[in-house]
């Protein structure tokens, strides 16, 4: 049986920057939980199981699933709830110290930034650990509520870089989980959004699905 699936849908960053979308995905997963243990949503207090808990999101999502997990595993989870794996197809990272090719495209570099400073109104420097996980000392790793990791690359990201950086950084880290890293050669970012059914979106997919359903 397919596991039950929760969508969080975050106030639109032009009105509200961040850290809203990060706030208002937790307030989610905290409506979950309360909602599944005092039984006010049926379908969730039948069929969920708050021990195995998944987060996944693509690009920013996957960077707000990040953030999340981070907060969980500091904050901690109502209820006994457990965050067993989190999935980050493309997420997107960002920092001040180039990664990968782009280290060269001062124009990629001045645009990047300029992204970021719009998510977030110049609240937060682009080598903020919200755009940049990098500049997380290892120990900050450890707190990461998640038993699993699995971080998604496509080849012609220009975030990919930074992808696979992250997933070195985590398996280089204090974090006492398993990472997985899977890439799909001669993509784009979140390629998959626009060719469903194309062979590597396919392929993705079964990663992910058998990614949630491992013991």
């Amino acid at each position: 049986d397919a596991p039950p699936a929760q969508a969080a849908v975050a106030r639109s960053v032009r009105e509200h920057p961040l850290p809203a979308a990060y706030d208002d995905s937790w307030a989610a997963l905290r409506w979950v939980l309360a909602s599944a243990a005092d039984g006010s949503d049926p379908w969730l207090s039948q069929y969920g199981d708050l021990s195995r808990l998944f987060l996944a999101g693509d690009s920013a999502g996957g960077n707000i699933a990040h953030n999340l997990a981070l907060r969980a595993g500091e904050e901690g989870l109502d209820g006994g709830a457990r965050i067993k794996g989190v999935a980050l197809l493309d997420p997107y990272f960002q920092g001040r110290s180039p990664v990968g090719a782009d280290a060269t495209d001062p124009a990629y570099l001045q645009s990047a930034a300029r992204t970021w400073s719009f998510i977030c109104a110049g609240r937060y420097p682009i080598n903020h650990p919200y755009a940049d996980p990098l500049v997380l000392p290892a120990s900050s790793w450890q707190h990461l509520g998640a038993s699993r990791v699995l971080v998604t690359v496509s080849e012609q990201d220009r975030l990919s870089p930074w992808q696979r950086a992250y997933y070195t950084a985590l398996r280089g880290s204090r974090w006492p989980g398993e990472a997985e890293l899977y890439e799909t050669p001669g993509e784009g970012h979140v390629y998959f959004l626009t060719k469903l059914g194309s062979p590597q979106a396919l392929a993705e997919m079964a990663k992910l699905v058998a990614f949630i359903n491992r013991d």
